[in-house]
């Protein structure tokens, strides 16, 4: 299963520095073009906020992957160590679910409004929750493969 994580986050760290070399070449064209030129570019707005949103959402699932989400572990690091180990398992574990529950959600979202279109762009509405739908669904993944993992953790 790790590796099958491993070749995932490696795909999604790719994928990621393409849309944020999309997003920043949109975002300065349009600059261009808007203060430069006097003219605006239709899309780039539509463009460069489907850029962002794909950024976080892919961006916490790699976040996740290298354990660098936001933890607090003041009460666990005073807890003893089988029980702090416990505590974590139990947090990551709702964690884990909380994000299958955001992804199966997202997709349901997504499949209800995939038939609007986006005001400037020939794309389905529905490409917004893309992102959401696979960064959530890697993030449970990752997040339940830790939870397996804290049992070996001191």
């Amino acid at each position: 299963m790790d590796r099958l994580l491993s070749l995932i986050d490696r795909g999604i760290r790719a994928v990621l520095v393409l849309v944020v070399a999309v997003m920043v070449a949109v975002v300065f064209a349009q600059v261009v073009a808007r203060y430069g030129l006097n003219a605006s570019i239709g899309w780039a707005d539509e463009i460069a906020r489907l850029a962002f949103v794909t950024t976080v959402f892919l961006g916490i699932a790699v976040a996740v992957r290298a354990r660098a989400h936001i933890a607090i572990e003041l009460a666990a690091a005073m807890l003893p160590a089988a029980v702090a180990r416990a505590v974590r398992r139990l947090v990551l574990a709702g964690a884990a679910a909380f994000a299958a529950i955001v992804a199966w959600q997202a997709g349901l979202i997504a499949a209800e409004q995939w038939d609007e279109r986006m005001i400037s762009v020939e794309l389905s509405s529905g490409w917004f929750l893309v992102p959401v739908v696979v960064g959530m669904a890697v993030s449970a993944l990752n997040l339940a493969a830790a939870v397996a993992g804290e049992r070996g953790r001191a």
